[in-house]
Formats: C-alpha cells, sequence, structure tokens
C-alpha cells in the first residue's frame, strides 16, 4: 500500500511532458487551417461545376407544355341561350444551335480555365503559406536563441558587476570602473528586454499562421541542418518557370484573354438554329379526346438563319479591345519573368552569403570565448582593465549574436530559394570535423503539398 502511494505521489509532482512541434507539423496545420486557402478551396469547387456545367451549352433544348381554356358565352338574354366549350393544347418542342459562330465552343474552353486559373491561385496562396509557416517558426527559434544569448550576457555582467562592487569597496579600482561596469549591465538588460518582446512578437506571428494558441509547455524542435545542393542557375531557372503557379495564372490568363477574343469574333458571323415543334389539340381537358375523327394535330421541323449586320462593327471592336487585353499581358507575363530571374539570382547570393557569414561567425565565436578567458586571466592578476574585460565580453555577446543570425538566416535562405522554385532542394547530412560548418536545415520530410 505504501509503494501506491509513492507512485501516486511521484506522478503527482512530475513535471508535465512537453509537446513538441516540428517545422513541417507546422506547416501542415498552416494548410489546414488558414482561412485564404480554404476560401480558395471553395472557389475551385464552383469553378468545377461551373466548368462541368458549360459543356450543356451543347445540348439542345427540349421541352413540354400544357394549356387549357374554358370559355363561356350568352349570346341572347331573351332566348337564354348559352355556349360553352373546352380547349387544351399539349405541345412539344426541341431547339438545337448549329452554328453560333464558335462562340459556345470558346465558353466552354473559358469556363475550363477559370477552373485552371482558380487552381493556379490556391497553389500560390499554398506554398505563400508553406513560406510564411517555416518562416514563422525559424523567427521564433531565432528569437529565443537571441534571448538565451542576451540571458547569458547579462549574467556575465552581473557577475562582472559583483567583482567590481567588490574590487571597489577595497579600493582596488577606480569607481569610474564600476560606473562602466553598470553602463554595461544597464545595457544588457535592455538586450534582454527587447530579446524577450521580440520571443512574444515571434510566437504571435507563429500563431496567426496556424491559426492556433502554443501551449505554454509546446517547443519548438530545432531542425537538423543539412547542405543543400544547387543546381545551376540556368537550371534553376527552367524549374521555377515551370513550377511556379503565380506564372502559370498569368499564362492561363492569356490563354482565356486570347478565347475572350475569339469569342468577340465570333458576333460577326451569322446563327443556324434547328427547330421541332409538335401540338395536338382537344375538345376538352384531355388534348388526346379530340374530334371523332382523332386528335387535331400539328407538326413544324425548320431551321432559321439570322445575322445581325450592325452586330459586325461592334463585334470586330469589342475583339480587337480583348486582343489589347491580351497583349497587355503578354508584356506583364514578359515582365513577371525577368523580375523572378532576379529574385533567384539574389536568394541563390543571399544563400551563398549566409553560408560564408555562418562560418566566419562560428570562428568568431571561437575566438571571443578565447579572448574573454584570457582576459579575465589576466585581470583576475590585475594585468587588464576592467574596460578591456568589459570590451572583450562585449565583443562575445556581439559574436554570439552574430553566429545565431548567420544560423538562422542560412535556414531561411534555403526556405526562400525552395519557394521561388516551388520544389524541394537535395540535401544531405554534413560531416561537422575539422571546422567544417552546418548549412541548411531543411527538415528531411518534403514539405506538404499545396492543398486542394
Amino acid at each position: 500500500m505504501f509503494r501506491y502511494f509513492i507512485l501516486i505521489i511521484s506522478m503527482a509532482v512530475m513535471p508535465l511532458t512537453a509537446s513538441a512541434l516540428t517545422i513541417d507539423e507546422t506547416v501542415t496545420i498552416a494548410l489546414d487551417t488558414n482561412n485564404n486557402i480554404k476560401s480558395k478551396q471553395y472557389t475551385v469547387k464552383a469553378k468545377e461545376l461551373a466548368s462541368d456545367n458549360a459543356i450543356l451549352i451543347f445540348m439542345p433544348s427540349i421541352g413540354v407544355s400544357y394549356d387549357y381554356s374554358y370559355s363561356w358565352q350568352d349570346r341572347t338574354k331573351a332566348a337564354n341561350t348559352k355556349t360553352d366549350g373546352d380547349l387544351s393544347t399539349l405541345s412539344a418542342y426541341a431547339n438545337l444551335n448549329l452554328f453560333n459562330g464558335l462562340s459556345d465552343l470558346f465558353g466552354y474552353q473559358l469556363a475550363k480555365l477559370d477552373r485552371d486559373i482558380a487552381v493556379s491561385d490556391l497553389d500560390a496562396a499554398s506554398y505563400q503559406t508553406i513560406l510564411d509557416a517555416q518562416l514563422a517558426f525559424i523567427n521564433v527559434l531565432k528569437a529565443k536563441s537571441d534571448l538565451e544569448v542576451a540571458e547569458s550576457n547579462l549574467k556575465l555582467l552581473e557577475m562582472q558587476k559583483r567583482d567590481a562592487q567588490i574590487s571597489a569597496d577595497n579600493g582596488l579600482i577606480a569607481k569610474n570602473d564600476l560606473l562602466q561596469t553598470e553602463t554595461y549591465l544597464a545595457s544588457a538588460q535592455l538586450q534582454k528586454i527587447t530579446a524577450q518582446s521580440a520571443v512574444t512578437q515571434a510566437i504571435q506571428s507563429l500563431e496567426k499562421v496556424i491559426n492556433r494558441k502554443l501551449a505554454s509547455n509546446e517547443e519548438l524542435i530545432e531542425p537538423v541542418f543539412m547542405n543543400i545542393t544547387l543546381d545551376s542557375e540556368d537550371i534553376l531557372k527552367e524549374k521555377m518557370f515551370a513550377n511556379r503557379s503565380d506564372l502559370k495564372k498569368l499564362e492561363q490568363s492569356y490563354q482565356a484573354a486570347k478565347k475572350t477574343e475569339n469569342r468577340s469574333l465570333s458576333g460577326v458571323y451569322p446563327t443556324i438554329d434547328a427547330s421541332f415543334n409538335y401540338a395536338g389539340y382537344g375538345d376538352s381537358a384531355d388534348p388526346f379526346a379530340g374530334n371523332p375523327g382523332g386528335m387535331d394535330s400539328n407538326m413544324t421541323v425548320g431551321i432559321t438563319a439570322s445575322w445581325n449586320i450592325l452586330s459586325v462593327a461592334s463585334a470586330s471592336m469589342q475583339s480587337l479591345s480583348d486582343k489589347r487585353t491580351r497583349q497587355a499581358l503578354a508584356y506583364s507575363i514578359a515582365d513577371t519573368k525577368q523580375s523572378m530571374v532576379l529574385d533567384l539570382q539574389r536568394k541563390i547570393e543571399n544563400y551563398y552569403t549566409s553560408k560564408a557569414q555562418l562560418a566566419q561567425s562560428i570562428i568568431g565565436v571561437q575566438h571571443a570565448e578565447e579572448n574573454y578567458r584570457v582576459t579575465k586571466n589576466l585581470y583576475d592578476q590585475s594585468a587588464a582593465t576592467m574596460t578591456e574585460l568589459l570590451d572583450a565580453s562585449s565583443l562575445l555577446n556581439e559574436a554570439k549574436v552574430s553566429e545565431s543570425n548567420a544560423r538562422y538566416s542560412v535556414i531561411s535562405s534555403v526556405y526562400n530559394l525552395e519557394w521561388v522554385i516551388q520544389e524541394k532542394l537535395p540535401v544531405h547530412e554534413v560531416q561537422q570535423d575539422n571546422g567544417t560548418m552546418p548549412v541548411n536545415d531543411n527538415t528531411a520530410a518534403p514539405a506538404p503539398a499545396p492543398a486542394r
């Protein structure tokens, strides 16, 4: 019984296990909960239904109508004679457009292009959500890393402040050195407050992206550093032009403008319709109860051609207007491609620059740590001044901040590159020996496909 009591007490005081959130899980949550994506998903469904419905334009219109009338007439009041009668009509008709300048065909193709544009728009929103989730996740990790650096720097300066106070009380250092230490300490306290605010803001941004609150015990898993293999700029450019959803949307809009132009031009052609009509007449409410000789009926089959001559000029002008719209889209596509190429080049350079900065910052931290160790030993032996010690601690703090910035900058640059080409980059693990630096994360699992 006592053992069970101890077990219960142990479970009660045991801290709750913190839940963990990976960057891929963050992306999945963001895709599943993003309101903009959900809106565009319904837009795609609506466009799909409209596209399926557009095929009905090629079907004939078929209908049935029924008419019944009762007439009553008092011809002569004096003779008190009255007449009445029933008349019913049942008719069936079918109409089919044989030629309409191909406007119906272009309308059907436009409906399908509208659906494709909606899909591309959804894909573009999905890829943007993926990048937003990745960068928001990384920003939280970076903010927390900066906070750790700030707290470490504050503890170091608090220790120096205590040593300086003791030395000042014993007359070993001047009061000016103590005041200088307090100045550095106040700066470190401000650095910590700023870092804490940055963590709060980064978490709020991440919560907005995933559309939910982070639990108080929810930890973010640090991505595993990987090294990426970059193809040549020309190959990356080809992938970018083939994959980018926003470019596809523009190209599909160009095709839609071309179909619209053709549909407007179809107004210069005549329209040809075929029709069939059958009507039966009866002398009562029953149209099949006709005269003694049989039911009266009428059947008409015809072909009608019509051509509105005045609409030719209007259709021609509208077609010319649509052509100008199409030409404008062509230049917009060319300009967008130029901007994409420039963006790709900048992100490639940013990746390599971030790698170089990370390599330099790792060495910088090692140098700053060793410099502080040596300066502290000299200061303890009264061979270095308080100013030199404070400068060494400041250099160490700056080196750690630079290393944190460079580390997460490499990761972010890779995610930005993947967004530019909308494709996962090939990765392999790095052997970190002899000072070889780790390069990029991108958690081994591929990012979720855009929501459809």
